[in-house]
């Protein structure tokens, strides 16, 4: 594929007209009728002198533009085809990381099921115990077995790792975000004007309406036909 562009340089660096036009409208005033007038022929130049100049840059910019809308076309669908397959890979990949820290997690949490079901056994134990040394009127030993069963606690247990090796070259990061689940209870400083919204309203009310918390304004765009 081949572009072949021609640029008139010598036109497009041409810039004494544009540099004179700017000079003469940066240096207006208009706090008279004929200075008005004045600034409307010299905005009507600026203006016509912008369109060709812009023109010219089109037609340069054209077969480019176009060059480069073929080539993207050319590879939207093998570069979407190969998107998706990257999206559905990494998903399986952390459905499977996920599942089996979901395994581990249970793993650990029958453990510790067990070290607390123990250590009630152990307290159960010791609690009949005392309850005989009582029935028996064996006061001291009741008391140190007391001392005896409020020591018991329950067995740390080792923490278990989900049993994932991790190809070279892959990583996992954690993303959080949030999801809205009641909008009253957001505290004012996280919450945005609906700006786009709003200002759609004051374009068809032209500020007829009352809003708490916003006013309304103008301001004049002047245009020019050239």
């Amino acid at each position: 594929m081949s572009i072949n562009v021609q640029i008139n340089t010598d036109e497009v660096q041409r810039s004494t007209d544009v540099t004179i036009l700017c000079k003469m409208g940066n240096g207006l005033t208009v706090t008279t009728q004929g200075e008005y007038e004045v600034a409307a022929d010299i905005l009507t130049q600026v203006k016509n002198r912008y369109k060709e100049l812009d023109g010219q840059r089109k037609e340069i910019t054209k077969p480019i533009d176009t060059a480069k809308k073929s080539v993207m076309d050319m590879f939207r669908v093998p570069l979407g085809l190969l998107e998706k397959a990257e999206s559905s890979i990494k998903r399986m990949m952390i459905n499977y990381t996920e599942e089996q820290e979901r395994i581990a997690r249970e793993e650990q949490l029958k453990l510790q099921r067990l070290a607390e079901k123990e250590a009630e056994a152990e307290r159960k134990r010791i609690q009949a115990q005392i309850e005989r040394a009582q029935a028996s009127g064996k006061t001291e030993k009741a008391e140190a077995l007391q001392e005896k069963i409020e020591a018991v606690k329950v067995m740390e247990v080792p923490v278990i790792a989900p049993v994932i090796e991790t190809p070279k070259g892959v990583s996992f990061r954690e993303q959080w975000s949030v999801l809205v689940v009641d909008a009253n209870l957001i505290p004012r400083e996280y919450m945005l004007p609906d700006l786009p919204a709003l200002n759609k309203i004051a374009q068809a009310t032209k500020g007829s309406i009352v809003i708490p918390g916003v006013k309304f304004h103008s301001e004049k765009i002047l245009s020019s036909r050239g």
